[in-house]
């Protein structure tokens, strides 16, 4: 019998092992080309003036690369944009993880998190045009501060939700302060402020094309604005599907990879009930 369980076991990772990094896209493959046949069947109704084609969308962005756009406009945006994630990070895990400790100390933060959420991106940029003027730092600024709170609220949550009776363990047996942070403390923050990234980070794009729509004369928005002055829309398409693109990359060659690097176990987790599912329906 355990000889059988072993082959059986063996067999699964050799034909899990080739198909693992491709089976998990397949269901967001399958609704992408859904996707693009409704676009498609939407587009076959108008002109290319009120709504292009995926074809039309794809030869416009082949157009802009050939030109160099492509490139400098995405090269500016991802320095507006990861400069300020990058901020919004560290000053959100910094005071989550104070005001998740010091009860007082939330309490106390807690309208001016309030008044950031609440206040819409686009009246930042306006305070932040007529405190920087066009350039680098109004994208910065207002990425930075529609970012921070939802940061900050994974982070207090995490710590606020830790287990009591673990840490009481963890005390009872003298464990060191070096093995709580990284066996206890740490694991438990990630698992809440991994959905507080990937949602800050598609925020952070949509504000970023925005900030740069509105105060600036390069990046992705700077030459969004400028193809709906001149109305090309199908141009319009292609750098709205260019940003499309780099939040699914994002997500899927930055934040997924770097949940896995840092939270080994959930993957382990996730091969061991799906070889158990397998054995179960055999």
């Amino acid at each position: 019998m355990r000889r059988l369980i072993g082959e059986r076991m063996n067999s699964n990772r050799g034909s899990q092992h080739p198909l693992h990094p491709i089976q998990p896209i397949w269901p967001e493959l399958i609704g992408l080309g859904l996707f693009l046949a409704l676009w498609q069947v939407g587009a076959m109704g108008y002109s290319t003036v009120v709504f292009p084609s995926p074809l039309e969308t794809w030869a416009a962005l082949e157009r802009l690369a050939t030109m160099g756009k492509l490139g400098n406009a995405f090269l500016t945006t991802s320095f507006h944009l990861f400069s300020a994630f990058a901020l919004a990070v560290l000053l959100g895990i910094t005071l989550g993880i104070g005001a998740g400790i010091q009860p007082w100390f939330q309490r106390a933060i807690s309208p001016f998190i309030s008044a950031l959420q609440g206040i819409p991106p686009i009246a930042w940029i306006v305070l932040a045009l007529l405190w920087f003027g066009s350039g680098n730092a109004t994208p910065i600024f207002t990425i930075t501060v529609a970012v921070l709170p939802i940061i900050f609220l994974g982070a207090v949550e995490g710590m606020r939700t830790f287990p009591t009776p673990l840490l009481e363990m963890a005390h009872l047996y003298c464990t060191p302060k070096r093995l709580l942070l990284t066996d206890l403390y740490f694991p438990h923050l990630l698992s809440y402020l991994f959905p507080s990234l990937a949602a800050g980070l598609g925020l952070a794009w949509r504000v970023a094309v925005m900030a740069e729509l509105l105060s600036s004369e390069t990046g992705i928005g700077a030459e969004l604005n400028l193809a709906r002055i001149n109305l090309d829309t199908d141009e319009v398409m292609a750098w709205i599907a260019f940003v499309v693109v780099l939040i699914w990359t994002s997500e899927y060659l930055l934040l997924r990879p770097l949940r896995r690097l840092l939270e080994p176990w959930r993957h382990r987790e996730t091969l061991t009930s799906s070889s158990s599912a397998k054995l179960s329906q055999r």
